[in-house]
C-alpha cells in the first residue's frame, strides 16, 4: 500500500524495531530490541545499525536489554522516532514488559515529546473498513522495494518462526555461554534487524517521495544453526 503524506524536514532519523517471543507480553519477553539512524540527504550506505540483546552490549537479562536500548535511542539525539507499528505494539509491548521490571526505564525522549511516526498507524486507520493491514513487506513492494529475506536452517525467518523457534533457541544458547554458538546466533540476529530497520527508513522516505538507497534489503541471507 502506498501512502501519500507529508511530513516535517527531518534532519537525523532514528528508527527502532523489537524481536519477542511472543505477541502478548504476558506470555513473551523482549529479545532483542535493533536502533538505526541515518542523517537525511546521504547516501543509504551511511545508515548506522545496533543490535541490543543479551551476550553484547554488556546486557545481561531483559530490564539491561530495555534501558541499555532506550537510553542508546536518547544518545544519538535524532530529531524523530520512526517505525513500523512502533506505538501500538513494540511500545507497547516494551511498557507493559518494564512493569515488571525492578527499576523501570524512561521510555526515549522522543516517544514521551510525541515525536514519533508510525508508519503503519494510517495504513491501519485506512484499511479499517475491512480491508488487510498491509505488512511492512507489503509496503516495500508497492514501492518497488525488494522483500528482505533472512533464511535460518532452510527457511525463511519471519514474525512466527522468530517467536516460536528462533527467539527461545537463542535465549537458551546464552543460557550456555558457548561464545561460539552465540556467535553464529548473533550473526542471523543482526541480519534480520538490520534488514527491518533497514526498510522503516526506505518506507519512510518513499512515503515522502524521495529515493533512498538500501545496501541490505535485496541481499538475502542463508544461516544454519544448531543448539550445543
Amino acid at each position: 500500500m502506498k501512502l501519500e503524506k507529508e511530513f516535517n524536514d527531518y534532519d537525523r532519523i532514528v528508527t527502532f524495531d523489537i524481536e519477542t517471543t511472543h505477541w502478548k507480553p504476558n506470555n513473551g519477553e523482549t529479545v532483542a530490541i535493533g536502533v538505526g539512524q541515518h542523517e537525511s540527504g546521504t547516501p543509504g550506505s551511511t545508515a548506522q545499525y545496533e543490535t541490543f540483546a543479551r551476550s553484547n552490549h554488556g546486557i545481561s537479562d531483559e530490564q539491561d536489554l530495555v534501558t541499555t536500548a532506550f537510553s542508546y535511542i536518547d544518545e544519538l539525539d535524532g530529531d524523530v522516532l520512526v517505525s513500523y507499528n512502533g506505538i501500538d505494539f513494540d511500545m507497547d509491548f516494551l511498557a507493559k514488559r518494564c512493569a515488571r521490571f525492578d527499576s523501570a526505564p524512561s521510555p526515549p525522549a522522543l516517544q514521551t515529546s510525541g515525536q514519533h511516526i508510525d508508519l503503519f498507524t494510517d495504513r491501519k486507520a485506512a484499511c479499517d473498513a475491512g480491508e488487510k493491514w498491509p505488512s511492512l513487506e507489503d509496503c516495500l513492494n508497492s514501492y518497488g522495494y525488494p522483500i528482505p529475506k533472512t533464511i535460518w536452517n532452510g527457511a525463511p525467518l519471519d514474525n512466527s518462526r522468530f517467536g516460536d523457534e528462533f527467539g527461545p533457541a537463542f535465549l537458551d544458547i546464552v543460557a550456555t555461554g558457548d561464545e561460539r554458538a552465540i556467535k553464529q546466533y548473533r550473526e542471523v540476529l543482526n541480519h534480520y534487524l538490520k534488514t527491518d530497520l533497514e526498510a522503516n527508513i526506505a518506507l519512510y522516505y518513499a512515503d515522502q517521495g524521495v529515493s533512498f538507497d538500501p545496501v541490505t534489503l535485496d541481499v538475502p541471507r542463508e544461516f544454519t544453526t544448531e543448539l550445543s
